[in-house]
């Protein structure tokens, strides 16, 4: 009987390599990887309305996220030291437990929020609470499922580490299917009940899976067991050197990981969409080094991952010239290719790395705890270490510490190009800077992007080599550093958990027409301008407009506000637009910025009134909450660079709103935005509440210190606009607009893309 289910290459009895128990155990892999990286982003996006929208909360996400798989695999490893039926039925048992913990829902537990404020310790137990038992469970799948599998009759069945791609398949579709597919088609509460459902059948899969190690013959028993006596005995030992390798060879790719998304969301828009696309990299780097085909000679990619270095510490200068090119989409794909280099690169380090089978759930371990470890860093040791986002350069510069090239001897030839070059660079910035040459502003800001070009050219000729990639890129990002450090009188410089903020004085040129300049106040949020005050000015009252606020003080001057809802304070500028009854609540969602404009600017001091109250606190929320107050406007103006709050603009947030204002009133919403076209989705989510839009645009810089800006003015039925056409202000019509409204529960950033690379 047991000869001829050999012969018939019978699953159950005996070595085979009929495919159903890969397709199985293949399938039930990509499942529990797949819902592991769709309930990412989804929680991310619950968190957003009770976060406040801060591309932090996505970091702290990815950083408990990364804490729950160290735990699933530890557990993994644990339960590893019992047989491997016992080893499966904790799994399942653990599952279950998970199971009636669903579904996912985050609002239950906002009391944690709004108690004790928002903080990365908050948001990580918000998180723990709402998913962490059944993330943790799922963390546990692949390994206990690789190793079940080495108890089949299949042939492969003695390397399961192949199965690893398809794991890593599973978490890529999870990942993008969500802002693709998901996003768009399903509301947050739809996505966590049919998240419930797929869970459930993950159990029943896992249980299938066991069904094939539990009926093996006893021959095929005796034959596994003599085959695995026999490599494990072959197997070497692990050492704790190798530990200490994995180790690192997971703690860079993961904190790159960190610093790439914060360095993209803190300018761009903190939404699903582009929490998604480095963490997906970051997965597909894993599919390539595990896989059995080299896509890349390993030669190659180490060289690559030099040049990927110069890169990322080319962008992280901001040298003139450089930060336009890196402010845009283009910019953000030179970090995400340069980041995927690197990924990769360690990550095949990595799978060289491997050990034999038998120290399966060891490696996966130490994999996860260096990511874990990485991931913990950039969320909360960072910010705390560093008033920038300069981990962000300096964890890709130290990664050549670890590609097999470093130890490898420069050419003299090197050496001298490296030598001559850089101290011609650096002369002529040093030249430039401190006046060698009489160059007027505007020549030198036509003269400074030649200089970043030299930069530029300079980086890629030296960066094949990993040593020399480090010295270069680790030197001008010091130099740049001082170069920018100097370039202005800096004030203040802060980071938080809302992002890094600078306060700096410098001459400005009065207008394009003359090289008279003026001294100036500066307040900016990552690279996005939020104030100016001039410092020659005695009575700000009096002070002309500045910055990007001149649509609205059309809309100041046509309806004459008393009472003015302000959310997003920035420098304070908007209180100096005076008037002797007008009075203002102001909200703003982090308190350094409250500090800021007591401290550096005169705004809110000369122009205040003692009516005027500063709310601490997320603007829609906390406005929610003062239910008795009515606006004649509210200014909607929450920047934190680029990135807007998707939930100030649902259909939800505009209902309480319209609550909120006086029979007259009207809102103001600031939509000038690099990378997101808010027009269209902003009209037609206030026509799905019963208000009409107006806009503009002001595309010239019509006065001294002004800036290009767009508004949008949101207004109820009957409201007189005439004035407003007289000044510029289009009406927006609803029908002509294709865009879907958003809620809170559903929302599609892919339809407000701007795509200019630069």
């Amino acid at each position: 009987m047991t000869t001829q289910a050999k012969k018939t290459g019978n699953p159950l009895d005996g070595v085979t390599s009929n495919p159903l128990p890969l397709i199985i155990f293949a399938f039930s892999l990509f499942l529990s990887a797949s819902l592991m990286f769709a309930v990412q982003p989804m929680v991310g996006k619950m968190l957003l309305p009770l976060a406040g929208g801060t591309p932090a909360s996505w970091v702290v996400a990815m950083a408990f996220f990364q804490i729950a798989l160290l735990f699933g695999y530890m557990m993994a490893w644990i339960m590893s030291r019992f047989s491997v039926t016992v080893h499966t039925l904790l799994l399942v048992s653990l599952l279950a437990v998970g199971y009636f913990t669903l579904p996912v829902e985050i609002a239950k537990y906002s009391h944690i929020l709004e108690t004790q404020g928002i903080s990365p310790s908050t948001i990580f137990m918000l998180l723990l609470y709402t998913v962490g038992l059944p993330f943790a469970a799922l963390s546990t799948v692949s390994s206990t499922l690789q190793r079940l599998f080495t108890a089949t009759n299949h042939k492969d069945a003695n390397d399961p580490y192949f199965l690893y791609a398809a794991s890593n398949g599973g978490s890529m579709l999870g990942l993008f299917s969500y802002p693709l597919f998901i996003e768009p088609v399903f509301s947050l509460q739809s996505q966590s009940t049919y998240w419930q459902y797929i869970y459930a059948g993950l159990i029943v899969m896992c249980l299938v899976c066991l069904s094939f190690a539990k009926k093996k013959t006893e021959d095929a028993k005796a034959a596994t067991k003599k085959a695995k006596a026999k490599t494990d005995k072959d197997a070497d030992e692990v050492t704790w050197p190798q530990r200490i390798e994995w180790l690192f060879l997971s703690f860079f790719p993961s904190s790159l990981l960190m610093g790439t998304t914060m360095h993209i969301t803190m300018d761009v828009v903190s939404a699903p969409l582009l929490w998604v696309v480095p963490l997906g990299l970051y997965l597909l780097t894993h599919i390539f080094a595990f896989s059995q085909k080299k896509f890349i000679a390993p030669e190659t990619l180490y060289k690559l991952h030099a040049i990927a270095v110069c890169i990322i510490a080319l962008i992280a200068t901001k040298f003139p010239g450089i930060t336009i090119m890196t402010v845009s989409w283009g910019g953000a794909l030179f970090s995400l290719g340069a980041f995927f280099i690197i990924a990769f690169a360690l990550h095949t380090r990595l799978s060289e790395s491997r050990p034999h089978n038998k120290y399966l759930t060891q490696f996966y371990f130490f994999l996860a705890l260096g990511g874990a470890l990485g991931g913990s860093f950039n969320a909360f040791l960072a910010p705390i270490l560093f008033d920038s986002i300069i981990e962000y350069p300096l964890i890709a510069i130290f990664s050549c510490f670890l590609s097999p090239l470093f130890t490898k001897q420069i050419k003299n030839s090197d050496i001298l190009f490296l030598f001559c070059g850089g101290f011609l660079l650096v002369m002529f910035v040093a030249l430039l800077k401190f006046g060698v040459f009489e160059i007027s502003p505007k020549h030198l800001e036509a003269a400074l992007p030649q200089a970043a070009m030299l930069l530029v050219a300079f980086f890629m000729l030296v960066g094949t080599h990993a040593k020399l990639a480090l010295y270069v890129s680790l030197g001008c990002l010091i130099f740049a550093n001082y170069v920018n450090t100097n370039s202005a009188d800096l004030l203040a410089k802060h980071r938080n958990f809302f992002g890094v903020m600078r306060v700096e004085d410098a001459p400005v040129r009065f207008d394009n027409n003359s090289d008279e300049t003026v001294p100036v106040r500066h307040f900016t949020h990552g690279t996005t301008l939020h104030g100016l005050q001039r410092l020659d000015l005695d009575d700000l009252k009096e002070a002309p407009i500045t910055s990007y606020y001149a649509p609205l003080i059309s809309v100041i001057d046509t309806y004459k506000p008393k009472h003015v809802g302000l959310i997003g304070l920035g420098a304070g500028t908007v209180r100096c637009y005076y008037a002797d009854d007008r009075y203002y609540t102001m909200y703003e969602i982090d308190p350094q910025v409250v500090d800021v404009a007591k401290e550096h600017f005169d705004y809110l001091k000369d122009c205040g009134n003692e009516k005027d109250v500063i709310v601490v606190g997320d603007g829609r929320l906390e406005m929610e909450k003062r239910e008795d107050d009515k606006y004649d406007l509210i200014i909607l103006d929450a920047f934190s660079s680029d990135s807007i709050p998707a939930h100030l603009i649902t259909t939800e947030a505009f209902e309480m709103y319209k609550k909120r204002l006086t029979k007259n009133g009207v809102i103001a919403a600031h939509v000038s935005n690099r990378y997101l076209n808010l027009k269209h989705v902003i009209t037609a989510t206030v026509d799905e509440v019963g208000m009409n839009s107006m806009f503009i645009h002001i595309k010239h810089q019509t006065r001294p210190l002004q800036v290009m800006s767009a508004w949008m003015m949101i207004y109820p039925d009957g409201t007189d606009i005439s004035q407003m056409h007289s000044q510029g202000w289009l009406n927006i019509d609803p029908n002509d607009n294709k865009a879907p409204y958003w809620t809170d529960d559903h929302s599609n950033i892919l339809t407000t893309l701007r795509l200019s690379l630069f």
